[in-house]
């Protein structure tokens, strides 16, 4: 996360007696109370056909073109770099908070626990307490497909009930088939620039939480990270530790210690978000840390990230247009895509 700055039928069919030879009708002769029962199920049928829900579109997309999207309704993509990282790209803050503050809440924030999930007085009150708001719990977000699951399993165990933002989530869980609890798999989630969002932040939060997905998502390199946490010294891991509790995150986590120690360090080279200050060192102090980390990284997809400039940002991002904004309320898919001629609505 980046703080602001077979068969299943049981039913068993018991013979007739012998003696009691059974009559079959066929459905053409089963008359009229027959007929008005074959058209309830047809009719109860056709209304469950009616009701499910529609697939949610998804596309793929690398880096730079998630960068130079102005989502106006959520964009859902596979990251071109690993497909098993599933990208939420949302039209605002607000939005993006109404779906996962209580997910948040539940998998990693401090003073909130996390073996039951919120109702919605406890999660505002969680809020509240943190000096945050809806929109600014998290600029961005990231999940484990695992703990998503346990997530809504518990939810539904305990009755919670869940706005519509979160169970379009659940769908979405239920169409990539991650409600099991051995899937490999993340979401992770950028903002639209607006606000105090710029284009930039914008860049800045999507590397990071793209760092978390590769944490999730590569064992070799969950294993590398918990190697390099574990080999720094008791002071550093403090001063990482006693930064990340600042930034709202529950300390005694210690994989989200070293999960957010290696995104904020390696991948997150922005000062608003970062410095060696935050963590009582001096720049070449830091520099060493990364360097360290850097040179003995695994070789996959990620580790060209580590020292890759960000993909460039247009200057600005325009707000969606009213009527645009107004048919995304209907479910309209509907974005502002950055080309070389401007922005073109599509």
């Amino acid at each position: 996360m980046l703080e602001r700055p077979g068969n299943e039928d049981d039913t068993v069919i018991l013979p007739p007696p012998p003696a009691a030879k059974p009559h079959r009708r066929s459905v053409l002769y089963a008359g009229v109370g027959g007929a008005a029962a074959l058209l309830a199920v047809a009719g109860y049928s056709t209304f469950r056909w009616f009701r499910r829900p529609k697939p949610i579109p998804m596309g793929t997309a690398t880096e730079a073109n998630i960068d130079n999207t102005q989502p106006c309704d959520i964009i859902v993509t596979y990251l071109a770099l690993d497909k098993k990282v599933v990208v939420l790209d949302f039209p605002s803050l607000l939005s993006q908070g109404l779906m996962l503050d209580r997910v948040a809440a539940f998998v990693e924030k401090a003073n909130v626990p996390h073996n039951r999930v919120l109702d919605d007085v406890a999660l505002n009150a969680a809020i509240t307490a943190s000096g945050d708001t809806i929109s600014d719990y998290y600029y961005g977000h990231d999940y484990q497909a695992v703990a998503l699951a346990r997530f809504f399993a518990l939810a539904e165990a305990e009755n919670i009930r869940l706005n519509s933002q979160e169970l379009w989530l659940k769908q979405l869980l239920k169409q990539l088939g991650w409600m099991s609890p051995d899937t490999n798999g993340a979401i992770i989630t950028v903002p639209a620039a607006g606000g105090p969002i710029t284009p930039e932040m914008r860049a800045v939060i999507l590397r990071h939480e793209i760092s978390h997905g590769a944490f999730y998502t590569v064992p070799e390199y969950r294993h590398y990270t918990e190697q390099f946490w574990y080999g720094l010294t008791l002071s550093d891991r403090e001063a990482f530790t006693n930064f990340l509790g600042r930034q709202g995150y529950d300390t005694n986590l210690t994989e989200l210690m070293l999960n957010e120690t290696q995104a904020y360090l390696i991948f997150t080279r922005d000062p608003r978000f970062f410095n060696a200050a935050a963590i009582g060192k001096t720049e070449a102090e830091v520099n060493q840390l990364r360097q360290g980390f850097i040179a003995n990284m695994p070789d996959f997809w990620l580790t060209p990230l580590a020292t890759e400039a960000l993909p460039p940002v247009p200057a600005f991002m325009p707000a969606c247009k009213p009527t645009q904004a107004m048919l995304a309320t209907r479910h309209k898919r509907l974005c502002l895509c950055y080309q070389r001629s401007g922005f073109d609505c599509v």
